[in-house]
């Protein structure tokens, strides 16, 4: 998180498997048992910070950063995903974007934002804070090398060591790897065959790889016969957009229509993409449509 805070806290955690709904009743039960002088003294606060997953080769590292907070036992010296509060006037994207180039001086795009809040409460000096912590799984906009500030580091998502990492680390870069919001992409083309030969069927869908969660399998052939098959993949989610919006206006230009598609739960604007395309082209015939 930011590390402009100008008085070392106290921290109390959760338990790191609750849930938002759980979390902010459990969070009440902390602040009880706060000694009562204490609490009645300092102002109780509330806030809402953002931490960034920024992922690269093809999903398989993390980058985490270094907590300074000497003293604060738990806090000083343990990893953690990068970000900050949010400020007034601001939306979440907009904070996780400022924090991340504040902090690590680099530009990132925020993917999604991962299906879990993680609470914690913390004591300062002047206030008790309890502060809802979000996450967004988000792209590098730029090349980066190997290098990075010294206390940022690359970690490979199945080398991490999560008793060494603040407390919220290991849900979210968990549900980030699960890869939901890749993995239900499948679009079948069709192209009628002549009298003397069958109809053509090309198949492209999403699947994550042992080296990339950024996968893409593409089959084809005439149909009845044997297909041919290939797995393309990514080092980011924005290229996978690119090679299926590429792969699709290919098909439709040369002859094929849409018998077949289907999206992930959530709006896909590549799909919107390709959806357009085929009905001007009046190819657009799918069985199932994208939710």
């Amino acid at each position: 998180m930011s590390r402009k805070q100008s008085t070392q806290p106290k921290a109390f955690f959760l338990p790191a498997d609750q849930r938002a709904s759980e979390s902010v009743e459990l969070s009440a039960h902390k602040h009880e048992s706060i000694s009562e002088g204490a609490s009645e003294a300092k102002a109780h606060k509330s806030v809402t910070v953002v931490c960034a997953c920024i992922m690269r080769q093809g999903g398989q590292q993390v980058l985490l950063s270094m907590r300074s907070a000497p003293g604060v036992m738990g806090l000083h010296g343990m990893w953690e995903l990068p970000g900050g509060k949010i400020e007034f006037g601001e939306t979440p994207e907009q904070a996780i974007i400022r924090e991340i180039r504040e902090e690590l001086e680099i530009r990132v795009v925020p993917r999604r934002l991962l299906p879990y809040l993680h609470t914690n409460v913390w004591e300062y000096s002047h206030a008790i804070q309890h502060v809802v912590l979000a996450c967004y799984e988000c792209e590098v906009e730029d090349d980066l090398s190997d290098s990075v500030r010294e206390d940022a580091q690359w970690f490979h998502i199945n080398q991490i060591d999560f008793a060494l990492t603040l407390p919220g680390t290991r849900e979210f870069v968990s549900l980030a790897v699960k890869n939901e919001w890749f993995d239900k992409v499948y679009i079948e083309f069709e192209c009628a065959g002549s009298s003397s030969s069958a109809s053509k069927r090309f198949t492209v869908a999403t699947q994550p790889t042992l080296y990339s969660k950024y996968g893409l399998v593409k089959y084809w052939g005439r149909i009845g016969e044997g297909a041919r098959s290939k797995i393309e993949e990514f080092g980011s989610p924005r290229d996978l957009d690119v090679r299926i919006l590429e792969t699709a206006k290919r098909r439709l230009a040369d002859g094929y229509h849409i018998s077949v598609m289907r999206g992930p739960d959530h709006p896909y604007e590549v799909l919107k993409r390709i959806i357009e395309l085929a009905k001007q082209k009046y190819e657009y015939l799918p069985e199932v449509d994208p939710n």
